[in-house]
């Protein structure tokens, strides 16, 4: 017959030595219900905060991006004597001139650099800005637009190029406009030198040549013109700086 095994009921009152540590805590805070009260409200906070700041950076975001649309979507808002009478029946949004509806881009695109001006879209309304200005003739507060942009860009740490690069094209555009050809020419050449800014060095070299031409430079433009046919030939600017010879004196008209 079996021997019966005589158990030790104080061994098994003792606490397990494999006792997980889940329970331990659970143990410390029954004992410290004020500490752990404290500890999690404190990690609730913190979560809420950070919660709460992340609303509100989309939220910023999103009001920004609402108020460049309207900018994009004004300056695309067509002149009343483009609309058919169907359209101007019904209502249709339009300006009655060009310098209205600029006037009022600029406005909203004043208001965006205002409120949002360390944004992404902030540093896009700067440039759109010289853009806007620039069509509506006022050259100098292009400039000054294209320079405010480009001094907000310089304290980015990513930098978007093409805006850049396009930047300086505008800013030669103003200044050939204003007559002063050789900032114009400044800022032509510095694309034209860049690596980096291949989209815009054809629009540049006949901005360039242009300048030259107006400057009586007339050999030198001409050779602008004619390395402009060679590397771009096929393209818009190749029949361009065509056109651009015929003006110059002592030239052969181009078929």
């Amino acid at each position: 017959m079996a021997k019966k095994i005589k158990v030790n009921r104080k061994k098994i009152k003792k606490p397990d030595e494999f006792q997980t540590f889940s329970d331990r805590v659970i143990k410390y805070l029954s004992a410290n219900k004020n500490a752990a009260y404290g500890v999690a409200s404190g990690i609730i906070a913190v979560l809420l905060i950070i919660s709460l700041g992340s609303y509100s950076l989309r939220t910023r975001r999103a009001r920004a991006e609402y108020l460049l649309a309207q900018a994009f979507s004004i300056m695309q808002t067509p002149l009343v004597d483009d609309l058919t009478g169907q359209e101007i029946l019904k209502g249709a949004k339009s300006f009655a001139t060009t310098s209205q509806r600029n006037q009022e881009a600029i406005s909203k695109l004043n208001e965006v650099v205002q409120k949002f001006s360390r944004s992404e879209q902030g540093l896009e309304a700067r440039y759109r800005l010289g853009e806007v200005y620039f069509l509506d003739g006022n050259f100098k507060q292009s400039i000054a637009a294209y320079e405010d942009f480009l001094k907000e860009l310089q304290s980015r740490k990513t930098k978007p190029e093409f805006m850049e690069y396009s930047a300086y094209l505008g800013l030669g555009k103003n200044y050939f406009q204003l007559e002063d050809y050789e900032k114009a020419i400044f800022y032509f050449q510095k694309i034209i030198d860049s690596k980096k800014s291949a989209g815009y060095e054809p629009e540049a070299m006949l901005g360039l040549a242009r300048c030259l031409a107006m400057q009586k430079n007339y050999e030198a433009a001409s050779g602008k013109l004619n390395a402009l046919i060679e590397s771009y030939p096929g393209t818009v600017y190749e029949q361009l700086a065509r056109l651009e010879l015929q003006k110059i004196p002592g030239q052969k008209k181009s078929r």
